[in-house]
């Protein structure tokens, strides 16, 4: 095998076995363990061959099937990079843009799925690149398919995951959609789904500050029925 390859950054080692990387000129045993020890102080790995050679066949397929005309491959491909996006991998940049582009796409169950996924994969965004598309998975929020918008809604808290710049970009996001989605059809399930977001990301990082900005934003509802609901899932 021979490779055209330039690697400029550490993490790109990690797409790569030690069986592949030595077949790069000048690479010996000892850059390898060098290499190695590198990426063990920044909690990274060389992929293994299984890795290599088979995971990222059967990934591409359910990446591909998003896209699906068959439902049920469709489905099944969500459920399955769900799944997998449930801890971080080391694809998620090869996927990144199609997803970004599925956003948009003409069938709404690939824009939601999309959205999902995206939302999963923010803890295997080293580069902080969801805070340059942000916006484009909060606009999936406003879906015309609603359902489309409320599985986008109840998944955008998990972006919150990757730190507290994260924490803030969500918080801030959601409390524009609370206030701006006023007018809309579907408001008071709007305005639940963003509470229930917050409670969750608060449970998953504790910060007082978004605990604060949620029962701010109950504060803010009119309507006793639906201010009294709101309140309840912080008192659960």
């Amino acid at each position: 095998m021979s490779w055209t390859l330039t690697i400029t950054q550490l993490r790109q080692l990690t797409k790569l076995s030690e069986a592949e990387l030595t077949q790069l000129h000048g690479m010996g045993k000892n850059a390898v363990g060098t290499l190695r020890e590198a990426l063990a102080r920044l909690g990274l790995s060389f992929r293994t061959v299984n890795e290599v050679r088979s995971m990222d066949k059967t990934i591409r397929a359910q990446l591909d099937n998003i896209r699906s005309e068959h439902g049920q491959l469709q489905n099944k491909a969500y459920l399955f990079l769900m799944e997998k996006t449930e801890k971080p991998v080391d694809w998620a940049y090869e996927a990144w843009d199609e997803l970004i582009e599925g956003l948009t796409h003409k069938d709404n169950h690939v824009r939601a799925i999309a959205a999902q996924v995206l939302a999963n994969l923010v803890k295997s965004d080293p580069k902080g690149r969801m805070f340059k598309d942000f916006d484009k998975l909060l606009a999936v929020t406003k879906d015309e398919r609603f359902v489309t918008a409320r599985h986008s809604l109840q998944s955008i808290w998990k972006v919150g995951l990757a730190g507290k710049n994260a924490q803030q970009l969500v918080v801030k996001g959601l409390e524009k959609r609370f206030h701006e989605c006023i007018n809309e059809k579907n408001c008071t399930l709007i305005r639940y789904d963003i509470i229930v977001g917050l409670r969750n990301l608060y449970n998953a990082t504790t910060s007082s500050e978004i605990k604060e900005k949620a029962l701010e934003l109950i504060e803010t509802e009119k309507d006793v029925k639906y201010k009294k609901k709101y309140a309840g899932v912080w008192h659960k």
